[in-house]
C-alpha cells in the first residue's frame, strides 16, 4: 500500500499531466524504507520525498518540454561545450531518475547579497542560522559560509563529507545518496510542488553525468514567478560565483 504522501503526489502529477488514474509512475519497491530517526534527521534538513514519473508513463518529448519549459533559451537545442545540448543532456539525465522516487531538499532560496553572503532559509537571506546544511560548510571549506561562490571542487568535497557522515551515522535510506539537486527534478518539483522557488531570482546549481563520469553542470532557474525554464551550460569556473544549490537524495 502506497504512503499517504505518495498518493496525494501522485494525485497532483496525474492531474497536471492528465494522465489516467490507473498510470503507474513508480515501481512500489523504489519507496524508501526509513527508520523513526531516519525520518527525523531528514525533516530536520528540509527533505521531501517526489515521485519522479517513469519514462513509459511521461517521457521527456516535445510535449513535456513545452509544458515544464515554456520559456527555455534560445540555445535550448543547440549543441554547445559537451557536443550535446542542454534538451539532450535534460533526456539523458533524467531517465535514471524516472520511475523512482527522490528525496528534495526544499529549503528556501534567498534574493542576491553583496559578496555573496545571502543564505539559505528566508527571502532576503540575512540570518545563516537558518540554513540546516550550515554546520557543514566550516568542515567543507566553503569559504563564503555559504551556498555560494564555490568551485566542482569545493562542492564536490562538501557533497562527499556529508554522505560519508549520514552513511557512517545510517541516517540515510539503503540505495540513497545525498547529492547536488539534478536539473530536471529541480524543473518539476519547483513547477508542481514549490512556486515559491521563483520568488527569487537566484540561480542554483544542477548537473548529470555522462558516461565517463563527468559532471556536465548548469545553471537553472526562473525567467518569471512560477517558471523554471531557465537552463544554461556552465563552462568557465567564474560562472559558478552566482549559483546556490539545493541538496537531494537519489538512487545509486
Amino acid at each position: 500500500m502506497e504512503p499517504a504522501w505518495l498518493e496525494e503526489r501522485e494525485a497532483v502529477i496525474r492531474r497536471f499531466f492528465d494522465l489516467p488514474p490507473d498510470a503507474l509512475l513508480s515501481a512500489e519497491k523504489f519507496v524508501p524504507r526509513m527508520t523513526d530517526a531516519q525520518q527525523s534527521h531528514l525533516r530536520r534538513f528540509n527533505f521531501e520525498w517526489h515521485v519522479i514519473p517513469s519514462t513509459d508513463v511521461l517521457p521527456m518529448d516535445e510535449a513535456y518540454l513545452n509544458r515544464l519549459y515554456p520559456l527555455r533559451p534560445g540555445n535550448f537545442d543547440k549543441v554547445g561545450h559537451w557536443a550535446e545540448s542542454c534538451s539532450a543532456a535534460l533526456r539523458r539525465g533524467h531517465t535514471r531518475h524516472q520511475g523512482r522516487i527522490i528525496g528534495v531538499e526544499t529549503t528556501l532560496k534567498p534574493h542576491y547579497l553583496p559578496r555573496n553572503q545571502q543564505a539559505y532559509g528566508t527571502v532576503y537571506g540575512f540570518d545563516q542560522t537558518k540554513d540546516p546544511l550550515r554546520d557543514y560548510f566550516g568542515q567543507a571549506e566553503l569559504l563564503t559560509n555559504t551556498r555560494y561562490g564555490h568551485s566542482y571542487t569545493s562542492l564536490r568535497h562538501f557533497v562527499n563529507l556529508v554522505n560519508e557522515e549520514w552513511q557512517a551515522r545510517k541516517l540515510l535510506p539503503p540505495d540513497y545518496r545525498f547529492t547536488i539537486c539534478p536539473p530536471a527534478i529541480f524543473n518539476l518539483v519547483g513547477t508542481l510542488f514549490h512556486p515559491e522557488w521563483s520568488d527569487t531570482e537566484t540561480l542554483e546549481l544542477g548537473f548529470y553525468r555522462d558516461a565517463h563520469d563527468n559532471a556536465h553542470c548548469f545553471a537553472v532557474g526562473s525567467n518569471t514567478p512560477g517558471d523554471f525554464s531557465y537552463i544554461n551550460p556552465i563552462e568557465l569556473e567564474s560562472e559558478w560565483t552566482l549559483l546556490g544549490f539545493r541538496a537531494a537524495l537519489v538512487i545509486d
